[in-house]
Formats: structure tokens, C-alpha cells, sequence
């Protein structure tokens, strides 16, 4: 059985056959049929994701995506098999693994396209050279979706500030991949930092692509902390490492389970670094149990926080960190569903409760900061900044460049509810409350990656407004009613806390 690519010169050989797609992306069977006129000859979908499965209409027609099932309800005389994919080379070792498949189809074909076809072109071209002394770094979800101030920030932006400070880019170049590089003019005046956008892949300009991929295809290594598809293409020297964002408490809304996509993953512990390889399909081996980079931050908080975010100076500061509910426009396919209530908002839901709270803010000298989630649709949330409250959103934050743990380490207490910034403020050892209105309804619609979240909670479980206030008096009266829980459960969670994790994880890779 043989890989190869769809293309004119090979139209004729597959004609009056139909076809079978393999793994179902709407985006690729629009630019093939604009390509190639094979709209009518689209048989089915086979796609393993059960998300994707049921029915999809393209071009007037309604096409079946089925499991792999599917593919013994194929007559193979009649029709071809063909990659509708970006990552065609993995999905075709798969295939090869399906006896069905390999016992009746002669050929798979793969659709390349126009990003995958540049990509090819140079993959090519730099085949033979040597790697590089670049790394790359990236931050944020794919390309076709952006969301301000994503693009230079978390693990990977930590990561970056470190190397920089401990001279990395006296031997490596450090490459950044955003949105528009005009916008971090002041970090190129580094020696050897360059941005470089991550649009120019598919740039009609061909000084930008050639700078793009030049960088992509001779770096030895590239950090990530989401999207990883852009470097899907690798050749096996190249070393690929997933930051992500962090360890949380819920499962993945949206995700593929393949060890093949990088080769390392940075985790803060052994309990995590379990429950990673179980998410996202990865060895043992693959897993770097350094610490997340952004946890650094937590120990060396921004200076001149209240005054650069407008922030009345008080006794005492709690952080809410509540997580998203209803995502921005882009993002519709992570909503979970939208909280009833005057705010938007878990446990506070009436103006009445917020003013109530906020009264309680004022008796006690102390100011509740409520940092929505960067990917909460701000619409949904009501008005409620109040004279001890105040909110601060992704825009806000991204226009001064201030990363969330740049001021928690500011924070006396923290609120949240499932979100892995909870986590993150573990390793400072300081009361946390969760707030748990909606977990049952939380846990039907998502879930979580522990089989009782409450016995992995390191905090006080808050239920209602009550419990709420509750909380703020004991945070107000230096009470810690839930220490010994949140020790014992630090132990668990993270391997280190002592704001070393960026250089845990150069060394591990002996950068």
C-alpha cells in the first residue's frame, strides 16, 4: 500500500471512481472542490472523533462520517480512499494499521492544501541543510482563529523572558510567531530576536514565506502552547515540545490523541504527567515533569500593579478567576452554556448580591479583582465593576502587557472554579475557594479529569452566595480553615514550587 498525493496528473487514473474521504475538515473539502470538480463523487466521511460524526452538508448534499466501521461497508473496486487532513503522513501510518484497509485498498491518497502545498515546497528545499541554532516560539490557538494578546503569552512567553535573560540569544536565535510583528518592535531591538508572522505561511509575498518557513524548517527546536499543527511537517531532528497552558481540573473539549505530534510535553507532576499521556495519547518518555514556566512568574510578581491596572490599594486582595462559560465569536465550539442571572456570573448572580458583597469588600479594607477568562465572551458578563470590585478582561490586560501571574503572586486568596490558574496559585501555598454552583451541571456537560473533583479541590467548596461572603470574612480574618487539605494535596500536584521551572526545562532538553 502507497501514499500519494492527489493531483491532475492523476485525476485520470481515479476517474469514475468515488471517493472516500478520511477524516472530516469542511475548510478542506471546499478548497479540493475548488480545485478538483470531484464534489459528486464524495461517497462518505470516516472520521474516529465522535464529535465529527453524524452528517455534514457540502454542496447541497448530505454526507454521512461514520467511524472506521465504515470501511468494511465500502466496495474498494469502485472507489479510492483519499487524506482530506493536514497531518496526511500520520493519518496514512493509521490506515496502514486497519486491516480492512490494507487488505483491499492499493493506494490512500492525499489532498495537500495551499498551506500544506507551501509547506511541502520548502520542506523540500531545505531537506538536506543542517539544522539551525533558531528556536522558535509560539503561544495561542491556530491561525484562523486570534484572539488579542494570545500570540505572546503563557508558558512559551515565560520561557522566552528566561532565555533572554540568561543570554540564550547570545548563541540561539529566538523567533517568535504572532500576528503582526510590528507590534513587538521593542523586543526585536534584542540581539537575535525576531518576530515573524504566522500568516506569511501562506503569504503571496514571497520574501515573507521564505522567512517564515527558513525559520520553521532549519530550527532545532520549537515551543508551543496550543496550536502545534504548524509543525506538523517536521523532519525527525527537529524537537517539538508542547507547553500548554497548564493542569486544570476539566477535560478537553476539543482534542486528538496522538503521540506523534511533538515530543515532549512539560507537566508540573506525576499525577498530571499520567493524566496528559491518558488526554493527549502520549508516552511516559514523553513527559518533562519541570513545572509549568508561567509559575515562575508567581514568585516575582509586576511591580506598580494598582497603579498601572487603576487598582485602589487595600488590606488585602482576592483574586476571582472564574472560567469561561460562553466564548468569544470563533470559539462557539468550546461554549458550555450560559449562566442565568443578572451578572453572568457563578453564586453572585443578582446586583443585589454583587452590592452586598461589595459592602463587605469595604468593611473588611479589602478589594475582590475579577479576571475574566480570555476567551469569555465579555457581552455576557453585566455590569459590575463597584468601588471594591473590579474586572479586568482579556483586552485590558493585553493593551499593557500584563500577564494574569505577573499579579497573582500579588494575591492574598484566590477564587475559581475548575480553571487551571487555581492550580498554578497552589504553589504559593495560599487559601484558595472554589466555587461549585454548577458543578453537576458542569460535570455532564464537560467533565473532569478526576473521578471525584471534589477530593482534588485544594480549597474551601463554595455552594452558594453565603458560602461566598463566607470565605471573604475568613480570608479578611487571616483564617486558613482549609491548610492542611491544600498542603496535602500541593504534595500531589506539583513535583516542585520554588519558581524554577523555566530552567528545569532547559536543561532537560540540554539546550
Amino acid at each position: 500500500m502507497k501514499l500519494e498525493r492527489l493531483m491532475k496528473e492523476n485525476m485520470e487514473s481515479i476517474a469514475g471512481r468515488g471517493i472516500v474521504c478520511y477524516k472530516k475538515s469542511e475548510a478542506y473539502l471546499r478548497e479540493l472542490c475548488d480545485r478538483f470538480p470531484l464534489q459528486d463523487k464524495l461517497l462518505c466521511i470516516i472520521d474516529e472523533n465522535k464529535r465529527n460524526q453524524g452528517e455534514v452538508l457540502f454542496c447541497g448534499r448530505k454526507l454521512p462520517v461514520m467511524d472506521s466501521s465504515g470501511f468494511s461497508q465500502i466496495d474498494w473496486k469502485e472507489n479510492i480512499l483519499l487524506i482530506t487532513d493536514g497531518y496526511y503522513r500520520e493519518d496514512y501510518e493509521d490506515l496502514c494499521q486497519n486491516s480492512c484497509v490494507a487488505e483491499n485498498v492499493d493506494t490512500i491518497y492525499y489532498f495537500a492544501n495551499h498551506d500544506t502545498e507551501c509547506e511541502l515546497e520548502y520542506r523540500e528545499l531545505y531537506q538536506d541543510h543542517p539544522l539551525e541554532d533558531i528556536i522558535i516560539f509560539r503561544s495561542g490557538t491556530v491561525r484562523s482563529v486570534y484572539v488579542k494578546g494570545l500570540d505572546f503569552a503563557d508558558n512559551a512567553r515565560a520561557l522566552f523572558e528566561y532565555m533572554l535573560a540568561e543570554g540564550y540569544n547570545e548563541r540561539y536565535q529566538l523567533i517568535w510567531l504572532v500576528k503582526n510583528p510590528q507590534e513587538f518592535d521593542e523586543w526585536q531591538k534584542y540581539k537575535n530576536v525576531e518576530f515573524l508572522s504566522f500568516d506569511w505561511s501562506v503569504s503571496e509575498n514571497k520574501e515573507e514565506r521564505d522567512r517564515y518557513f527558513r525559520a520553521l524548517c532549519l530550527a532545532k527546536y520549537i515551543f508551543f502552547t496550543d496550536a502545534c499543527g504548524f509543525a506538523r511537517n517536521c523532519r525527525p531532528d527537529q524537537t517539538r515540545i508542547q507547553l500548554w497552558h497548564g493542569a486544570g481540573f476539566k477535560k478537553r473539549a476539543t482534542f486528538v490523541r496522538s503521540e506523534k505530534r511533538y515530543e515532549y510535553m512539560t507537566v508540573v507532576s506525576e499525577v498530571y504527567s499520567k493524566i496528559h499521556q491518558d488526554i493527549f495519547g502520549l508516552r511516559a518518555d514523553q513527559m518533562l515533569v519541570a513545572g509549568c514556566a508561567k509559575e515562575d512568574w508567581l514568585f516575582c510578581p509586576l511591580r506598580d500593579w494598582q497603579e498601572k491596572l487603576g487598582i485602589a490599594k487595600a488590606r488585602k486582595y482576592v483574586f476571582w478567576l472564574p472560567t469561561f462559560r460562553a466564548a468569544k465569536t470563533g470559539l462557539e465550539n468550546l461554549n458550555e452554556y450560559d449562566l442565568e442571572g443578572q451578572t453572568g456570573l457563578p453564586i453572585v448572580r443578582t446586583y443585589e448580591e454583587l452590592a452586598q458583597l461589595d459592602g463587605l469588600l469595604r468593611s473588611l479594607d479589602m478589594v475582590l479583582v475579577l479576571k475574566l477568562h480570555p476567551v469569555q465572551d465579555r457581552e455576557k458578563i453585566g455590569k459590575v465593576d463597584m468601588e471594591n470590585i473590579v474586572v479586568l478582561d482579556n483586552e485590558q490586560l493585553a493593551d499593557l502587557d500584563i500577564q494574569i501571574n505577573q499579579l497573582l503572586g500579588h494575591a492574598d486568596a484566590m477564587i475559581s472554579d475548575y480553571s487551571s490558574a487555581a492550580v498554578d496559585y497552589l504553589v504559593l501555598d495560599r487559601p484558595i475557594g472554589f466555587t461549585l454552583d454548577d458543578v453537576e451541571e458542569y460535570a455532564e456537560s464537560r467533565g473532569f479529569v478526576f473521578p471525584d473533583i471534589k477530593e482534588w479541590l485544594p480549597g474551601k467548596e463554595l455552594f452558594s452566595f453565603e458560602d461566598f461572603c463566607s470565605f471573604v470574612k475568613e480570608i479578611g480574618a487571616d483564617a486558613d480553615s482549609t491548610r492542611e487539605k491544600r498542603q496535602e494535596l500541593k504534595k500531589k500536584m506539583h513535583r516542585y514550587g520554588d519558581g524554577n521551572n523555566c530552567k528545569r526545562i532547559v536543561e532537560a532538553l540540554r539546550l
